[in-house]
């Protein structure tokens, strides 16, 4: 998704302690883990939220009821 790019190392380098550099999660990777997990929504809520617009563009029009 993110194509080629450049990130830094670890900055201490211990020759029996390797470590393991992985990438950063791209923009809103977790999102529907942080709001069923943290906010304790449910998937109701969060096909509210979504089609709110409020994480992006809205999917569909919403309605008053």
């Amino acid at each position: 998704t993110r194509g080629k790019y450049l990130t830094v190392g670890n900055p201490i380098k211990l020759s029996d302690s390797p470590t393991e550099v992985t990438r950063s999660p791209l923009l809103g990777e977790h999102t529907d883990e942080i709001l069923r997990e943290v906010l304790g929504f449910d998937e109701r809520r969060i096909s509210e939220v979504r089609d709110s617009g409020a994480l992006g563009a809205a999917r569909r029009p919403l309605t008053t009821e």
